[in-house]
């Protein structure tokens, strides 16, 4: 197929998985919310689309001999991996495994060997990502509306889960070719596993945890061993530890985590996510902890490489704009954290903490680390919320950023190596 046919085969598969979905929880998808969901699916898509002609490919559906203008290699490993793989699928098998690649792409392997399904139909169009990222969103959305339906939300409630989740700004432009809009799905879906396991019977709460664990992995290696650290905090809450059952339920935590380090090939594997934070933890790292936490949580500043459209920069509009949806969702859980009694919301918020430390310990503070999974605290605010009330502190916000921005550059910061600010 030529770009445009198979751009236009992936929406109308991506539509039919909308509808299937659309109907399976029609509890949640009311008249209204599908067609916002339709201008969500559309708008991203147009936005991914004036994007990607007006910088990173040009003339792409009117030439089928132009190329891509863009060249950034670390945004460019993701699709070309992709494609290895799918390539290395076509002719071995569907689920035969590329051994080169997996050492080769290492964390990155197992994501990037889901999203290769994309060019199973033995053509590369590179543009067919904004679709997925698309569809990815939107699953993302569903479970963030599961997890506060599951656990005492009203349908308003939800489905104002479902608005502010899909219309996250890390989502909106669809054409980024970077892992964390498709991964924040796995990740998500890992949580979710792992909070139904509460109501499960210790050996089926044992698989539930490891498949939440494995989710989670498939995004970055690193997660793999939240689920068992919030398992064993939710014994030990429930007194489940003190248990027969419950002591064989740690002990086959301990067992797995055991095993996955030190008996399997997937001890090298699991090293390799880890391996920046090896050595990193210092005196320095220490001094500079409370910036670098600020920094994690408001992403790269100051806002100065907006106007530097770049192959380095060009992406961290997204980056900017994500960062104000962070702030708003912080306050409005800190606000109405004690009011809320959503059962695990001490649970959400371990685990965001916990994804604070791993962004802020890395070699080189990752803001996406954190940023892209702060959907996740939305249930515990979502009494308290309207999509208005969202969007006016998101607009307070943001124009409180400009400002600190402009106060920040004026004042000769801006260079000066503040806490390595960008």
């Amino acid at each position: 197929m030529d770009r445009l046919e198979s751009f236009m085969l992936g929406c109308l598969s991506a539509f039919i998985a909308f509808a299937y979905i659309s109907f399976k929880f029609r509890f949640l998808f009311n008249v209204k919310i599908v067609i916002l969901s339709i201008f969500g699916f559309f708008l991203k898509l147009l936005v991914g689309y004036a994007f990607w002609e007006l910088y990173m490919w040009p003339d792409y559906f009117t030439n089928q001999f132009s190329q891509m203008q863009f060249s950034h290699y670390e945004y460019l490993l993701t699709p070309r991996s992709m494609q290895k793989i799918a390539e290395y699928r076509l002719e071995n098998g569907l689920f035969s495994l590329p051994l080169e690649e997996f050492f080769y792409q290492k964390k990155y392997f197992f994501i990037n060997y889901i999203m290769s399904n994309l060019f199973m139909s033995g053509s590369s169009n590179y543009f067919d990502l904004s679709i997925q990222n698309t569809l990815f969103s939107f699953y993302s959305a569903v479970i963030v509306s599961l997890i506060g339906f599951r656990f005492g939300g009203n349908r308003r409630e939800v489905r104002l889960l479902f608005l502010l989740t899909f219309f996250q700004p890390l989502s909106i432009n669809s054409a980024i070719i970077w892992r964390d809009v498709v991964g924040q799905f796995f990740f998500f879906s890992g949580v979710y596993f792992f909070l139904l396991s509460g109501f499960f019977r210790p050996v089926k709460a044992f698989f539930g945890v490891t498949i939440a664990a494995l989710s989670m992995a498939l995004l970055r290696t690193v997660y793999i061993f939240i689920p068992f650290l919030l398992a064993v905090k939710y014994m030990r809450d429930k007194s489940v530890s003190g248990s027969i059952a419950g002591k064989i339920f740690l002990l086959g935590l301990l067992a797995t985590v055991v095993t996955i380090f030190f008996s399997t090939d997937l001890f090298l594997f699991v090293y390799d996510g880890y391996s920046p934070y090896l050595n990193h933890v210092n005196v320095k790292f220490l001094l500079l902890l409370p910036v670098d936490i600020l920094r994690t949580i408001i992403g790269p500043f100051p806002w100065i490489n907006w106007f530097e459209f770049t192959d380095n920069t060009i992406f961290l509009v997204s980056h900017y704009l994500q960062a104000v949806y962070v702030v708003v969702i912080l306050y409005y859980t800190i606000l109405n954290y004690k009011r809320c009694s959503y059962p695990f919301k001490f649970y959400l918020v371990l685990t965001l903490i916990l994804l604070l430390i791993m962004a802020v310990a890395v070699t080189e503070v990752q803001s996406s680390y954190f940023s892209f999974a702060v959907a996740l605290l939305l249930p515990i605010s979502a009494f308290y919320l309207s999509v208005t009330r969202f969007v006016i502190s998101y607009t307070i916000v943001f124009y409180g950023f400009i400002v600190l921005n402009f106060i920040y550059i004026v004042a000769g910061f801006h260079g000066a190596g503040l806490g390595k600010f960008l």
